[in-house]
């Protein structure tokens, strides 16, 4: 039978998959497209049920059976992720038997990883092994294997923080905070200052287009939203404008950094203190992150040039190693 090797991340709402060999070939929403029936069915899956969404808003409804690498429905989990897979493997897909590393965060319980395994089975995977997304990231990283780094994973709805030594996880944490509270963030802010009605994928969009920490930072990005007569109405929002919607945000994980850094032993913290703090995940893309980082923190930062797929990458690198990470698995 013929074998491959994955590496799968799922993140806050969205499913990357990395071939060795191959590299990265599929990033695809975690979403489901359903009917708006009593009896609702699938009518898309991954970014086609994005794409149909945005199209047919009234049609279709968006359904996400993985939240933040927790399965909250299995047999649209699984439907899901097949589907996802036949469309990525142009392999005979009954004759390949597939091995995945599985890239997770640190919270999840020994039942949220049963779960997540009894649906990637179903879907296809033979052989599975669980890895936290610290780890993976770390293996990006060159610095002394038996030293402590902090990794700090900032997603669309949760903030992964772990602290590890080479390839053991020592310590993590898991908050509900992320790059959707400050879409809601800049929606509210809109909505104060500009008089307008916008939802939270134009925010998002807008954020992706030029937001900032950099203060000052006077770039602009065109919106359009609602007045109060509900009349379509075109404007434009700064950079620095979002920095304000935002930066609140940012200032809260980083106090989160700050609380878990003081529980640590005294040898560990010192190595947090001369290694620093590894930004990663899509908030983590942000510019003047670097800066704003590490004068708050007052710690060496490191964000590296792809933030969003240093994970993924780093799982990869797992794949294409000699390390056994079957010993540094959860």
């Amino acid at each position: 039978m013929f074998s491959i090797d994955l590496a799968i991340k799922f993140g806050s709402d969205e499913i990357i998959i990395y071939r060795k060999g191959m590299g990265i070939i599929a990033k695809e929403p975690a979403y489901l497209a359903l009917t708006k029936s009593d009896k609702p069915k699938v009518k898309a899956y991954g970014l086609k049920a994005k794409k149909l969404f945005e199209s047919e808003a009234n049609q279709v409804t968006v359904y996400r059976p993985i939240q933040c690498s927790e399965v909250v429905d299995e047999k649209m989990a699984v439907e899901l992720i097949s589907n996802i897979l036949k469309n990525v493997i142009l392999d005979k897909f009954t004759l390949t038997r597939i091995n995945a590393i599985v890239a997770v965060p640190c919270a999840l319980n020994e039942g949220q990883l049963l779960s997540l395994k009894r649906v990637l089975q179903m879907s296809g995977i033979s052989k599975i092994t669980f890895v936290q997304n610290s780890v993976c990231a770390r293996t990006n990283l060159d610095i002394d294997s038996h030293s402590h780094i902090m990794v700090v994973d900032i997603g669309a709805y949760i903030t992964d923080i772990s602290v590890l030594n080479e390839y053991n996880f020592s310590f993590g944490r898991m908050y509900f905070i992320g790059g959707n509270d400050m879409d809601k963030s800049i929606t509210t802010f809109i909505a104060d200052n500009h008089n307008l009605e916008v939802d939270d994928q134009t925010s998002k969009r807008v954020k992706n287009e030029i937001a900032s920490l950099y203060e000052r930072d006077q770039y602009r990005a065109e919106y359009l939203g609602l007045d109060d007569n509900k009349k379509i109405v075109k404007h434009e929002i700064t950079a620095n404008e979002i920095r304000v919607a935002i930066v609140n945000i940012y200032d809260l994980i980083f106090s989160k950094i700050e609380e878990i850094i003081k529980l640590l032993p005294k040898d560990v913290m010192a190595d947090i203190y001369n290694n620093g703090v590894m930004f990663i995940g899509g908030a983590s893309s942000i510019a003047g992150l670097y800066e704003y980082a590490k004068k708050k923190l007052d710690l060496p930062v490191i964000v590296p040039e792809n933030p969003s797929d240093s994970v993924i990458l780093g799982a990869g690198k797992l794949l294409n190693s000699d390390v056994d990470y079957l010993k540094i698995k959860l």
